[in-house]
């Protein structure tokens, strides 16, 4: 009997046809492959609700989807390949200073101002790579844009009304509004303030919050430690309100021991995180022990409704009210 021969490590040399048949196969599979994924690919670009591009260095659109198009006020995609996107920009400045920064850091988010082809402007945040040659100089700007126009222009209202405010307060301020002991404003300048706040937060659509403050046993803290005790609790109520508020915000001393702020902020904001951050101000103040006896306050806070408060007297009622209830359900 001849001897077993071991087992090679090799598999068989297949015949040359067949080895050639696989190849193509094989080749043949992975260029169906890559076609499926590039279809893949284009469909998902095209249905993109966010707008995407591919241009050349000097703005020559190679590739757009629809959604730019449409942002541009295009037809189609096939319009736009026949545009430069140095075209559309407001100001030539912003695509040049945005280049540099992609020359430097390869990826880029800007936000700047185009304009349609009808000529309406907007503005747009560009998250945008460039895609370098083996000569390291940028081939291509591939990016997405993203309709920035609604933010921007909420942002300018809040500048404006805050413009307004400013010069409100400072047209007003060589009138006799500021309370003497404690620098707020005295009740003449809260109400002359809180109305023209009211007038812009109705304009604008905006929330407002009134909170009525009361300084608890004030009558009792002169008595027993005496009046500049009390008027040093009452400055330290004005210096607590002051770094807690915003700039914006109205306060005022409007009694003896009573004293008021209108806030307005934007529509999802809570009404009482704003007397939880007065809370917890008061209480750092008292483990400072800078008084000889504990600062306490009462506080109410009510939300603007026009249909219900006619005037910002009424609302101040109300807020006086609800601070009062509050005050005697806690005993």
């Amino acid at each position: 009997m001849g001897r077993d021969r071991p087992p090679s490590k090799f598999p068989p040399r297949l015949p040359a046809g067949q080895k050639g048949g696989e190849n193509f196969l094989r080749r043949r599979s992975l260029q169906q492959a890559l076609r499926y994924s590039e279809e893949r690919y284009r469909l998902l670009v095209e249905q993109l609700p966010v707008a995407v591009y591919r241009t050349t260095s000097d703005g020559k659109f190679v590739e757009a989807n629809p959604a730019l198009a449409h942002m541009l006020g295009l037809r189609d995609a096939v319009e736009v390949l026949r545009m430069n996107a140095r075209d559309f920009y407001v100001h030539r400045k912003d695509r040049a200073a945005h280049l540099r920064r992609l020359a430097e850091l390869s990826t880029s988010f800007a936000e700047f101002e185009l304009r349609r082809v009808d000529g309406r402007r907007f503005w747009v945040r560009d998250h945008c790579r460039a895609a370098v040659g083996p000569d390291g100089k940028v081939r291509y700007l591939d990016g997405i844009l993203v309709d920035i126009t609604e933010r921007k222009r909420a942002e300018a209202k809040l500048r404006t009304t805050l413009q307004k405010l400013r010069r409100a307060n400072e047209d007003l301020a060589s009138l006799s509004l500021a309370d003497d002991l404690t620098g707020l404003n005295n009740r003449r300048g809260f109400f002359t303030l809180g109305r023209q706040l009211l007038r812009i937060a109705v304009r604008e659509k905006k929330q407002v919050f009134l909170a009525f403050i009361d300084v608890d046993s004030l009558k009792e803290v002169n008595d027993a430690c005496g009046h500049p005790v009390g008027d040093q609790a009452l400055r330290s109520v004005a210096h607590i309100l002051r770094q807690t508020l915003r700039a914006a915000d109205i306060s005022g001393r409007i009694g003896g021991d009573e004293f008021a702020v209108l806030a307005m902020r934007p529509r999802r904001s809570r009404e009482q995180a704003m007397l939880r951050r007065l809370e917890a101000k008061v209480r750092e103040f008292n483990r400072r022990g800078s008084l000889p006896c504990p600062l306490s306050l009462s506080m109410g806070i009510v939300r603007y409704d026009c249909r219900r408060f006619v005037t910002l007297e009424d609302f101040l009622a109300h807020a006086d009210r609800v601070m009062y209830e509050k005050k005697k359900s806690q005993g």
